[in-house]
């Protein structure tokens, strides 16, 4: 069980901007090696902190890693929404976010993950990561909750956009490494 704690304001420095970075990093559900594992919630001791953080690194099989897609500035969120009946409640994360432009590496991009089980590594403004999916359970593609395309007017933003959920039990923070480089 865990140990309940005083919880008082607690803003480093008073730092507490809201949003994500303006870049998040996304791979393949299929080409992880390794997943970070949870918390043993079950022992004795467990802290509220200790409660909240994956332990361990995301591995991915050989050839492959993160990518880092950018991201239009104030243009992306995570959303960590409770989901669930009394005595069954859980999480879904929602990552939306805008990329600029119709190149064909972004609409490449959407492409090839529109349809596919995805991971995503995203960084909030503060210094914190969350890692969306599991060994059990990816993140999927939803829609593009801003639209895709030119826009009508010549002040429009032209880009693609999107949403992916994942569902968790609970919500953590990842701190583990960020793997960019191409798993031997």
């Amino acid at each position: 069980m865990i140990d309940l704690e005083e919880i008082s304001k607690n803003l480093p420095g008073g730092a507490n901007m809201g949003g994500i970075t303006q870049t998040i990093y996304a791979a393949y559900w299929k080409d992880v090696a390794a997943w970070p594992e949870e918390p043993d919630l079950t022992v004795d001791g467990v802290t509220l902190e200790d409660s909240a953080a994956l332990v361990g690194d995301i591995t991915f099989n050989t050839g492959k890693c993160f990518i880092p897609i950018y991201v239009t500035d104030d243009t992306g969120e995570l959303q960590l929404e409770s989901v669930g009946e009394k005595d069954g409640k859980s999480w879904k994360y929602n990552l939306s976010f805008f990329h600029p432009g119709l190149q064909k590496k972004a609409l490449g991009f959407i492409n090839a993950a529109k349809n596919e089980n995805m991971v995503f590594l995203v960084p909030d403004n503060n210094g914190n990561f969350f890692l969306l999916g599991d060994a059990l359970r990816p993140a999927t593609y939803e829609s593009s909750p801003d639209g895709n395309g030119t826009g009508k007017e010549t002040s429009a933003r032209s880009g693609i956009s999107s949403l992916f959920s994942y569902k968790s039990k609970n919500i953590y923070h990842y701190e583990g490494s960020i793997p960019l480089i191409a798993a031997e």
